[in-house]
Order: structure tokens, then C-alpha cells, then sequence
């Protein structure tokens, strides 16, 4: 019993507060991680918002460029081809009709288009997305939108041939541009990797631009970061969102070759371009823990020294408690001695004078002998407790008649009890013969009527009942007194315990008689109880099996 409390101790002052702390560092290390993550999340994307709003920005200007070439109603398209074809990044120009056919005006045979590139078949597809558009070119805000068509896969790449057209009105650079005149639409039609650069100059009729892809590339590139801003720590990556790497910039320093903390999708018509970001150590240095960790370390520290000591003091109680009960052994074996030569003298002494016929000294003797029994009770019970707490109680069964042992164990008390004014009745009707340790059940029942004699007084009644019930004896010990309050039923087995003071006021007694009865009963293998339907006093109820255990 007392090591399972002290096991329960244990979880309830160690590992319990232990737990709740590494819990709650736990928890603080993951907010602060997740606090961390998200400041550099936010930061991260307002990085890739501004880089990607650059590169659409430039794209924009120099498709402003390109269309501001030429661009009256009245110009020969030829010409506008040519003058094109002036770019010294504009590798190819062309002329295509309604039908798709194309007529070539420049060719610098510097680029060679990959497969399904070409101009034939990009100007029929081209042709046919513009006339199955629908969407006006003046009612966006972008500085492109896509033209809504079914769009042709590039195979050499696995990637998507897209349209874009050039909103007339567009915010750039937090300013509203509006042109008042539209004469042509213009855009772009593009992969991931190849850059047309297209203008309608009249219904049916497109010029066409094949761009030098790599000349374009790194003149965005060239712009990253923004102007203004410091070179990045970390590192910035363009690819393809088939993972083809386009560009890298910023300084890379350590940490940085990381996979990319943040992603975005470039902004049309750069849509099959993703940048991303990959942070340096320095810039977003890891949630500084060190407090937390101290605090939750201290706060185990602390437990645990507060488990020690508890544990120390209750090691020093408990030592302190068994050299008392030794102590209260040693005693009680050395008061056997005399107390034995006593009862022995008493009865010698006993036996001369009835001979004598001194009827006083008779009465002298038999309180004597009343009182050495009784602090022969109470040095039993002490021994008997004291080896309870040593795990050494025991009991020695042997064939017995249990009412010989009742009627002896009343006898006892008897005279003690009538002298008091009790009625002392009994009804034995036991076994003819079972097992059981007679000095116990001695011990037992003197233990109740010693209880009957302290606490029920006036009511002057006692009644000691055997009876067997299949196979178990019950011996049942009842009185008239003012019983036991129905809270109190399982205190009264607890060592030391007592009822309430005006019931054991002036009452001698150790207190663990109760508790030694039990326990001798139990190791009987059966029970000592109070009964609670009895409401005349109290009724204990010494239940025994034939056959102990």
C-alpha cells in the first residue's frame, strides 16, 4: 500500500508538472517557429510580388516600344515588318492573312525555331485564337490578359503555347495609363521558352515578330532586383514551371541553396515563368529559444527539487515512524515478562485465599486479574500492529470448536461487564468443529467488548451470537449504545481513528484494536463489518469460512 502512494506521489508532484511544462515549451517553441514562418512568408512574397511586378513592368514598356513603331492606320505592313525587323533583338518578322498563309519580310537566319515553332504554324494558330476571341482589349486593368482559346502543347517541351493582347488601360507603377486611340491590337504569343511578338494592324491581317528569347531574358534579368533595392542575401530563381532553370540572382550567401522557401507564378504573359526565393541564414535568423528553454528547464528543476526534498522528508518520517514502532515492540515484548509472572502470581494467590474464605481479598484479586488481562489485550494489539506494519502478522489455524472459544472469550469479560450493570446475552450455536487460530479469535472478540464497554454503557446490554450460514460462520456482536453514524462506519478500521470527543471522552485505549481485528480476520480469509441496518446501537459481524485460507 505504501508503495503504490508513493508511486501515485510520484506522477501526481514529478511527471505531471514535468509533462505540463515540456507541453507548454513545446507549444511556445512552435508558436514562435510558426510566428517566424510567417513574418518571412509575408516578406518573401511581397519580395516575389515587386520582382515579378518588375519584369511585367519592363515587358510592357517594350511592347509600348514596339508599338509605338510605325503605328498610324495608314502604314504599309510590310514596312511596319521592316522596321521591326530592326530590333536588334527581333530575329524574324512576317505578314499573316485571315487564312494563316504568311509572307515573309526578314529573316536574320541568326534562330533556328524548335519544332511546331515555326511561322507557318504559329500564324494559323494564332489567326484562329484572334478570331475566336471575343474578349475587348480595353476593359482590363492588367498590363496583358489572356485571350480566351484552346491553346496548342509544345511537345519539345511539354509546355503550352499561350496568347496574350495589351490591355489599353493598365496600372503601372501605381500610376492609371489610358490611351484615348486603339488603333491596332497588339500582344504576345509565347512558351515557356519562345517569344512572338504579334500586331494587328486590320481585321484579318497580323504582323508577326520572332524574338530573340535569350537577348529578351536577359535584359529582364538585368532589372532584378527592382532598382533601389540592396542585391538580395539569398537567392532569387526564374524557371519554367516544368523546373527548367532561367536566371539566377542575389548574392547567395549561406543557407541559400535551400529548395526555394516561397513561389510565385510569374504574371501574364510571363504565366509559364516561376520565381522563387530561397533566404539566406542571416536574413529570417531562427526564434531565439533560449528563454524559453530556460524558463521550462528551470521550472523542471525546480519540480524535481521539490520531489526531492518531499521525498527526503517523507524517507526521514517514515524512518522516524518504524523506530517508534520498534521502539513501542521492544517495550511491549519487555512488559510480557513481568506481566506474565504477575497473571501467573495473581492466580496462585487466587487459589490460597479461597481456600481462606477472605471474600475481600477475592475481590482484590479478581480486579487484578480484570486489569492484567486488559493491559494484556492492549500489549497484544500493540505487537500485533507493530507487526502489521513489518508485514508480519500471522495467524496459526488449527481445529478448533468455535463457541468454546466465544464462551471462553465472554467469560473474560463477563464478571467485568455485569459488575457494570450489563446484561450479557449469549446464543452459540457455531460448528461443531472448523479451523481458525483461537488466539485471535480471542483477541477479536475481547476487542469488541472492550469497544462495548467503553461506548455503550448505558445502554447495559450486550448480546454475542454463532451461527452457520452454509460455508461460513458469522459471529455477531451486538449493543444498545448510541451506535455508529453511518459516515463513521469506515473510519472507525483506520488506525488511531475514534468517534466523535463526547463519546470518548475519559475513554483509555490505544485506538487500533479495530484495526487489528480486521486484519486478523482477513487473514482468516474473512471480514469483520459494521452492519448498517441495525439502528437499536451497533452490530459488528465476524464472518469466517469453515476452511481458512
Amino acid at each position: 500500500m505504501q508503495h503504490r502512494r508513493t508511486n501515485l506521489l510520484l506522477i501526481l508532484l514529478v511527471i505531471t508538472p514535468i509533462a505540463l511544462l515540456t507541453w507548454l515549451g513545446t507549444y511556445l517553441i512552435r508558436d514562435a517557429a510558426r510566428s517566424t514562418d510567417s513574418a518571412m512568408q509575408a516578406v518573401l512574397a511581397e519580395r516575389l510580388a515587386v520582382a515579378d511586378h518588375q519584369l511585367v513592368d519592363d515587358l510592357r514598356r517594350f511592347t509600348d516600344a514596339l508599338d509605338a513603331m510605325e503605328a498610324k492606320l495608314d502604314t504599309d505592313p510590310t514596312q511596319v515588318a521592316k522596321t521591326l525587323a530592326g530590333h536588334p533583338w527581333i530575329m524574324e518578322s512576317w505578314i499573316a492573312n485571315a487564312s494563316g498563309e504568311t509572307q515573309p519580310v526578314a529573316d536574320k537566319k541568326a534562330l533556328e525555331p524548335s519544332a511546331g515553332a515555326e511561322a507557318v504554324a504559329r500564324s494559323k494558330v494564332l489567326t484562329s485564337v484572334l478570331a475566336k476571341s471575343s474578349r475587348r482589349y480595353d476593359d482590363a486593368t492588367a498590363p496583358f490578359f489572356r485571350l480566351a482559346a484552346i491553346e496548342t502543347m509544345d511537345r519539345s517541351r511539354q509546355s503550352a503555347w499561350m496568347t496574350f493582347a495589351k490591355s489599353a488601360v493598365y496600372d503601372l507603377q501605381d500610376q492609371l495609363h489610358r490611351r484615348q486611340e486603339t488603333p491596332f491590337l497588339s500582344g504576345w504569343h509565347v512558351t515557356d521558352g519562345d517569344f512572338i511578338y504579334w500586331r494587328q494592324m486590320r481585321p484579318g491581317e497580323l504582323i508577326c515578330a520572332r524574338l530573340d528569347s535569350q537577348a529578351l531574358r536577359r535584359a529582364l534579368y538585368a532589372r532584378l532586383p527592382p532598382l533601389g533595392l540592396q542585391s538580395y542575401p539569398g537567392r532569387m530563381i526564374l524557371s519554367t514551371v516544368t523546373g527548367i532553370p532561367l536566371h539566377t540572382a542575389g548574392r547567395g550567401l549561406s543557407g541559400s541553396t535551400n529548395v526555394p522557401a516561397a513561389q510565385k507564378e510569374c504574371s501574364a504573359p510571363l504565366s509559364q515563368w516561376v520565381i522563387g526565393y530561397s533566404p539566406a541564414s542571416v536574413e529570417f535568423p531562427k526564434p531565439y529559444l533560449f528563454p524559453i528553454l530556460l524558463g521550462v528547464s528551470s521550472g523542471c528543476i525546480l519540480v524535481l527539487a521539490l520531489a526531492w526534498t518531499f521525498f527526503r522528508e517523507n524517507a526521514r518520517e517514515l524512518r522516524l515512524a518504524q523506530q517508534r514502532v520498534s521502539f513501542v515492540n521492544q517495550i511491549s515484548h519487555e512488559l510480557k515478562t513481568p506481566l506474565t509472572n504477575i497473571q501467573l502470581y495473581t492466580e496462585m494467590a487466587s487459589h490460597r485465599i479461597e481456600d481462606s474464605g477472605d471474600i475481600i481479598a477475592q475481590r482484590h484479586l479478581r480486579v487484578v486479574e480484570t486489569e492484567t488481562a486488559r493491559l494484556n489485550r492492549l500489549i497484544q494489539n500493540v505487537l500485533n500492529y507493530a507487526r502489521q506494519q513489518r508485514d508480519k502478522l500471522s495467524v496459526q489455524a488449527k481445529s478448533i470448536v468455535l463457541d468454546e472459544v466465544v464462551d471462553r472469550a465472554v467469560g473474560n469479560w463477563r464478571t467485568l461487564l455485569e459488575n457494570k450493570g450489563f446484561h450479557v446475552h449469549t446464543v452459540l450455536s457455531g460448528p461443531s468443529l472448523m479451523r481458525a487460530d483461537p488466539d485471535a479469535l480471542e483477541q477479536i472478540l475481547g476487542n469488541l467488548l472492550s469497544n462495548v464497554d467503553k461506548y455503550a454503557a448505558h445502554g447495559k446490554w450486550v448480546s454475542i451470537r454463532t451461527e452457520a450460514t452454509g460455508s461460513s460462520i458469522r459471529v455477531i456482536v451486538e449493543d444498545r449504545g448510541p451506535g455508529i453514524p453511518p459516515g463513521k462506519r469506515r473510519m472507525v478500521f483506520e488506525p488511531f481513528e475514534r468517534l466523535r470527543s463526547d463519546l470518548n471522552e475519559g475513554v483509555s485505549g490505544t485506538g487500533i484494536g479495530l484495526t487489528i481485528s480486521r486484519e486478523l480476520a482477513d487473514l482468516h480469509g474473512g471480514s469483520l463489518e459494521v452492519c448498517s441496518l441495525y439502528k437499536d446501537g451497533a452490530r459488528f459481524i465476524l464472518t469466517l469460512p469453515v476452511h481458512p485460507l
